[in-house]
């Protein structure tokens, strides 16, 4: 088998050695729809809740956004509501959910939104650290307590909106981040996040991973601190291609479609293997995914079922902006996952979990990294360093008879479990409102 994988802005062709049987691990390819006629269908008959038509009448309507770290389609979904339904609301307004990221400049707040929606619609940036524009909300049955932007309590009802995606602490991203923590102070952030940990032993819950909602800790904290918001919620989530095309919109009650996206994205983008294999070669799929390590790092997260325990994952992420954090490699002064766990645990720092995960599957795989990054900074993180594809191929047994996944697209193909109870199990999708 020859095939060209994508690596930064290039491909590199992988030719494994003769003695090497490679089995191809790809996620779905659904096809694309049409962009308004997807929106006005799933807003007509959403789950658990009325029409957004209906539902919007008379409100002061607060409009939450996903920050620029991630494409959510918003410069299309925005114009297409103004057009089709902004119009029964009494009031709109647009916050933009930054977490704990930079502020936007104008350039970007427009970009995201479209011109025609820039010019008419005021647009805020959240910040998590200014307490006059936050409101606490109390404190969840476990212990999250809560405080949100001041606008969504200003408003009498909010519009959520996000991207579905393999998020590999809260199980998938999408809209309900975009509350928590996207307009959330910053100690409701880190509370949340911290939420990954075991609270009555050592280590990260056997339930925080990519793919898994039903149990996993960080899920659970969101949606119980989602609901102590009592104005009315509408959901509106997009799953995009790697091209910006649509390839699906879940709407409605901020519980019911979320889970209903969540399934159907799962069961287009994740996948088993019948055997683990001695060695998969995975690219995180060229740029902007490989950018940096801390994004680069999802593919390692999403292949290591692929491998067996103690097997090699050769992954190619280009790395061209460096590791994505300048306070990302110190994490790895710590001379294991064990002495790193309980600092981690304490961090101000959400990166610093990435730090750990790596570091897990460092102790548990041999990971040889093609990257412009430095040599010293990848072995610090516990894995090899190598420049070129063909570098980290010949320092493997050649001769040596091996079973080798190849997977071309890592940061969006999720290899699951196939058994145990870490498995992302598949669920029913909610059903939508008749």
């Amino acid at each position: 088998m020859k095939m060209d994988l994508k690596y930064g802005k290039d491909v590199v062709s992988f030719e494994p050695p003769k003695a090497w049987t490679v089995s191809l691990v790809d996620h779905g390819h659904p096809l694309p729809r049409p962009f308004g006629e997807t929106l006005v269908a799933s807003c007509a008959a959403p789950y658990g809740s009325s029409s957004l038509e209906d539902w919007i009448a008379g409100k002061d309507v607060l409009v939450i956004v996903s920050d620029v770290t991630r494409y959510t389609g918003a410069d299309l979904l925005l114009p297409e509501l103004q057009r089709t339904f902004f119009h029964r609301a009494r009031r709109v307004r647009i916050l933009f959910a930054l977490g704990n990221h930079r502020k936007h400049t104008e350039a970007e707040q427009r970009a995201l939104v479209s011109d025609e929606v820039y010019e008419t619609i005021p647009c805020v940036d959240h910040d998590c650290f200014d307490e006059h524009a936050l409101s606490p909300l109390g404190v969840t049955p476990s212990g999250l307590n809560v405080a949100l932007n001041t606008m969504i309590a200003e408003s009498d009802a909010t519009i959520v909106t996000g991207t579905i995606s393999f998020h590999y602490l809260a199980g998938f991203g999408g809209g309900r981040k975009c509350i928590i923590p996207g307009i959330s102070a910053y100690q409701t952030i880190l509370d949340a996040h911290k939420r990954v940990f075991n609270r009555d032993k050592p280590g990260k819950h056997v339930r925080a991973q990519t793919g898994v909602l039903e149990g996993n800790p960080m899920h659970e904290a969101i949606m119980e601190g989602i609901s102590l918001i009592k104005k009315p919620l509408f959901l509106i989530n997009t799953i995009f291609d790697d091209k910006k095309r649509l390839l699906n919109i879940f709407s409605g009650d901020i519980k019911q479609s979320h889970e209903a996206g969540c399934a159907w994205y799962h069961a287009h983008f994740s996948t088993t293997v019948p055997e683990k294999a001695d060695v998969a070669v995975v690219s995180v799929g060229g740029y902007p995914k490989d950018i940096d390590f801390i994004q680069s790092h999802k593919a390692l997260e999403h292949a290591r079922h692929a491998v067996k325990a103690g097997g090699t994952i050769i992954l190619l992420g280009k790395c061209e902006d460096g590791l994505g954090n300048r306070y990302f490699l110190p994490w790895f002064d710590y001379p294991s996952s064990e002495a790193m766990e309980p600092h981690v645990r304490e961090a101000d720092k959400v990166y610093a979990q990435t730090a750990y995960s790596t570091r897990l599957k460092a102790e548990r795989y041999h990971i040889v990294l093609v990257s412009d990054l430095e040599d010293d900074q990848v072995k610090k993180m516990g894995m090899e360093p190598r420049s070129t594809l063909n570098e980290a191929l010949a320092s493997l047994p050649r001769g040596r008879e091996m079973l080798c996944h190849l997977i071309p697209e890592g940061s969006k193909t999720l290899v699951r479990e196939t058994s145990g109870v870490q498995g992302a199990r598949t669920w029913n999708a909610p059903k939508r409102r008749t």
